[in-house]
């Protein structure tokens, strides 16, 4: 018993020192930077190219003109050299979705009502083709039958383009009446107005049903299997028998869907696990009330496991609503944005004395590690607020490209919240180890890199070069697509860890190796189009990823 007593003493005491406020904490990793001015508030973005991303908001009073004088939505950023080049456009873009066909034509769908000379968008239908020699819209005003604010998109396996739900106009929250509980499935080049087809999961899910969570579900029985969210609720559903397969558990602690916004990821997938799928659904809130606190809690689960159950944290110790996600080249996850308190919305009340829906922002970002379930919140703080309407996505060289946030109806600056054109770079703490970095030198035996989208297909074997980082190199690969960024999503956004066939040095110098990466397996794995290859060593990505476009062999 005494022994017993001491021992319980001695933990105490261990306990209290640790947390002793005289022990040095270690200073908080990540670095931002401000980098450039957008020029166009950032609503939705996509990486387009290893340089160039595509910026696309709605019709208001943007800092730079398209060609016809007329305030421009969409816009091109360098991220090289910080300058944006504006991108004409005829319809309203306002809560549209995009995703990319398997030929690397970007698809955005959907829009809202007419404004500064420009066109309804409700049913319009959208092209551009990053690879064009001059790249611009393309745009079909009435190419959907029905309208569409909010829709989810998604590539499927077979390099279509899946449309779905969304309301009949724009609303704070879905109602009966304009509910669009229907999906439409486009493919590249194909007539326009494909028919809708009714898809009773979004009446099942009224009202909290915007923006459906969507992910393609790998397998190995060439099935074309999504796993959709909205509210509380999850399914698997076969797109091609339009048949609900089995369904989820409700997810506990509230709802995680817009305007309760919360974020959903797709865990990296490995070929060690067969490519085995766990979504993450993390934030959100549980009453429309502007004081209601974030929800603090992620869900993990297997959505094709047949007794799926939800796998509960914390989120970190910090709740978020609006939280945007980005997922890593070391297969972690980086959580920044949204707000402490309140839900998705403008604010209330004239400018001069605006009530925000949203407040408290989260500034600090933490990094979450699938493989640990661990948490790393010791990270810098950003100094800008980003709420409603702010967008992330990983870029070439490793770093995380942040901006937008608008909580109010038009361009608004001087106020507590402004439309926010800052652009940051956030740089995680993988590229402040100190170590070098490798650098990739050739791939599929091209030598000129980012010049083009380098043609792959599934199960090749394909033969990169690199200039290895470290003497003790432990290299790792991973092909990735970043998706289309908008509201706290990423359509179509897939992260899949590569087989390394082989790894063999250069006899006349050990510091450049010759690896052979296995592409995935399937469409279901990855659907075709483009992405971007990732090389680290020992954690710590090249000096640039490259642009891949994964699609069929040809015959």
């Amino acid at each position: 018993m005494k022994v017993i007593k001491f021992i319980s003493i001695l933990t105490l005491g261990i306990g209290l020192v640790s947390a002793s406020p005289v022990r040095p904490r270690q200073a908080p990793l990540g670095k931002w930077d401000i980098v450039g001015d957008s020029q166009v508030a950032a609503m939705h973005i996509v990486l387009a190219s290893h340089k160039d991303i595509y910026i696309i908001d709605k019709v208001e009073g943007n800092k730079i003109k398209q060609a016809n004088g007329s305030p421009a939505m969409s816009a091109v950023y360098d991220i090289e050299t910080n300058l944006v080049t504006p991108l004409d456009l005829t319809t309203d873009t306002f809560c549209s979705g995009g995703s990319f066909f398997a030929n690397g034509t970007l698809f955005n769908s959907g829009g809202a009502e007419n404004g500064l000379g420009y066109n309804p968008g409700y049913t319009s239908a959208r092209f551009i083709t990053p690879t064009d020699a001059n790249p611009a819209w393309m745009e079909i005003p009435d190419g959907m039958i029905t309208s569409r604010w909010y829709p989810a998109m998604a590539t499927l396996p077979n390099g279509n383009v899946l449309v779905m739900g969304g309301s009949l106009k724009g609303t704070g929250k879905n109602n009966d009446a304009i509910n669009n509980p229907t999906y439409e499935i486009w493919s590249a080049g194909g007539a326009p107005q494909p028919q809708p087809v009714h898809f009773p999961f979004l009446v099942d899910t009224m009202p909290y049903n915007l923006y459906p969570f969507v992910h393609v579900m790998p397998n190995f029985e060439n099935k074309q299997l999504l796993f959709v969210f909205a509210n509380t609720q999850g399914i698997i559903f076969d797109i091609e028998t339009n048949t609900v397969v089995s369904k989820t558990p409700v997810i506990p602690d509230g709802v995680r869907s817009y305007p309760l916004t919360g974020n959903s990821i797709l865990l990296p997938l490995k070929p060690s696990l067969n490519y085995k799928p766990t979504i993450m659904i993390c934030g959100g809130n549980t009453a429309m009330e502007i004081t209601s606190p974030a929800i603090a809690s992620c869900g993990r689960i297997d959505p094709t496991d047949p007794n799926a159950q939800w796998e509960m944290d914390n989120f970190g110790g910090t709740g978020r609503v609006m939280p945007d996600a980005v997922l890593l080249p070391d297969a972690t996850v980086l959580y920044v944005n949204g707000a402490g308190t309140g839900f998705a919305g403008y604010h209330r009340g004239p400018r001069g004395n605006p009530l925000y829906l949203n407040d408290n922002p989260t500034l600090t970002p933490f990094i979450y590690d699938p493989e640990t379930k661990e948490w790393n919140t010791n990270l810098a703080p950003s100094v800008v607020p980003r709420l409603y309407h702010s967008v992330a996505t990983l870029v070439s060289d490793g770093r995380v490209f942040i901006t937008g946030s608008n909580p109010q109806p038009n361009v608004e600056l001087g106020s507590k919240f402004p439309t926010e054109f800052r652009v940051e770079m956030f740089t995680p703490p993988y590229l402040q180890t100190g170590l070098a970095r490798p650098v990739i030198n050739s791939v599929a035996g091209f030598t000129t890199l980012n010049d083009q989208r380098i043609q792959v297909t599934y199960q090749q074997t394909v033969e990169v070069k690199i200039t290895k980082g470290q003497t003790n190199s432990f290299i790792t690969a991973a092909i990735i697509h970043h998706g289309f960024v908008t509201h706290s999503q990423s359509f179509s956004r897939k992260y899949v860890l590569l087989k390394v066939i082989s790894a063999q040095e250069d006899p006349n110098d050990n510091n450049n190796i010759t690896l052979n990466l296995e592409m995935p397996p399937n469409p279901t794995i990855l659907p075709p189009g483009p992405s971007y290859l990732y090389v680290l060593d020992n954690g710590v990505p090249a000096t640039f990823s490259v642009s891949l476009i994964l699609g069929f062999p040809t015959t």
